[in-house]
């Protein structure tokens, strides 16, 4: 761990690789909140087709988890993996936006993008960057790593013209 890291973890505290103290909670509430938005569209997403609404129950089911579990059990796994999935989820938007929905009765069609679904895009930005924080450096390098990679898939994309 560098200096900066010592520094770091002994102003907040080290819980098995995560930095504790208020990242935890605020990670959780940005969770928490990313959910609440998904679980309050899967209606009218299930009324359009049971499988889209389906896939937002499924997201907002497992940010809430995400959060519980971040909150009370805070470990670098978790934080990695709370990483992934939220970039997960945002490249989904992305495509969902750019080229429509990759599947069902609507497949190909571009859904516009609207402030609800922007501010909650948003929150889950924040989100990665907050998770990212909670980590010690080696964690935190392979997170940014995952960043990196997300953010050079979708530049390949739409230069492939993937998305357009």
């Amino acid at each position: 761990m560098s200096t900066m890291g010592h520094a770091a973890a002994a102003r907040w505290g080290t819980v098995r690789g995560v930095r504790a103290g208020w990242l935890p909670a605020f990670a959780a509430a940005l969770s928490l909140s990313a959910a609440i938005a998904h679980f309050g569209v899967a209606a009218p997403h299930y009324r359009e087709w049971w499988a889209h609404g389906l896939f937002f129950v499924v997201c907002g089911a497992l940010q809430t988890a995400f959060a519980a579990l971040i909150l009370v059990r805070p470990r670098a796994w978790l934080a990695l993996s709370g990483i992934a999935g939220t970039l997960g989820i945002l490249a989904m938007y992305v495509y969902s936006r750019t080229n429509g929905s990759p599947i069902g009765p609507h497949e190909g069609v571009p859904e516009a993008p609207g402030l609800y679904d922007m501010t909650t895009a948003a929150g889950e930005l924040v989100l990665v960057a907050v998770l990212v924080l909670m980590l010690e450096d080696r964690a935190r390098r392979w997170a940014m790593r995952l960043v990196l990679l997300a953010a050079v898939g979708l530049w390949a994309a739409k230069a492939m013209g993937v998305l357009v």
